[in-house]
């Protein structure tokens, strides 16, 4: 494959993890389950505050039981920075946030995903998603400061939140700040 033709390949694969994105909000939002599980490679693994799951079965139970806790729900990927693209497998994250009716009132997350793809029968499909939330709350709670208990989901007790604390780059950039603040 000439070099050209290379790069060409690395730009629809690009858009056809990108477009993978969108058909799996999608398929969430209108439950739309054969379009959800279309998105999952067979040995699909999905990781998340709620549990792991292996399997496209036992993900697609996860999800008919996780969807069914919501009234409508509207998910949105934002961005997508590939870390490896390779000819059959790529691996990103991916950042979005989601709005949910929960018990009749608007829950909103915000959340990265850590994405393995792979290519399957000719299509790209999540191998692995893991989920880590910057925050989960009802909407009326996100109007203040966000304190470190951001996971707020109904019947649960508030947890910490996996993003951005545990962040390396996180804590040295709060350092440095502390730092420049005794300089001056």
């Amino acid at each position: 494959m000439s070099d050209l033709e290379t790069r060409l390949r690395r730009l629809e694969d690009r858009a056809e993890i990108q477009e993978l994105l969108a058909r799996y909000a999608n398929a969430c939002d209108d439950r739309d389950m054969p379009a959800l599980a279309e998105c999952f490679s067979v040995d699909f693994e999905f990781d998340s505050a709620a549990g792991h799951v292996i399997g496209r079965d036992a993900a697609m139970d996860y999800y008919h039981q996780r969807l069914g806790m919501y009234g409508i729900t509207f998910h949105v990927p934002h961005t997508l920075v590939l870390e490896e693209l390779d000819d059959d497998s790529a691996r990103g994250v991916v950042t979005s946030h989601a709005e949910m009716e929960i018990e009749h009132e608007l829950f909103v997350t915000a959340f990265r995903y850590h994405d393995h793809f792979v290519r399957e029968d000719g299509r790209w499909r999540f191998r692995v998603r893991g989920v880590r939330a910057f925050y989960a709350m009802p909407l009326h709670e996100l109007d203040g400061p966000l304190d470190a208990l951001r996971l707020r989901w109904p019947g649960t007790e508030p947890k910490a939140a996996a993003l951005p604390e545990p962040l390396p780059t996180w804590d040295d950039f709060q350092r440095a700040v502390k730092e420049r603040r005794a300089d001056r």
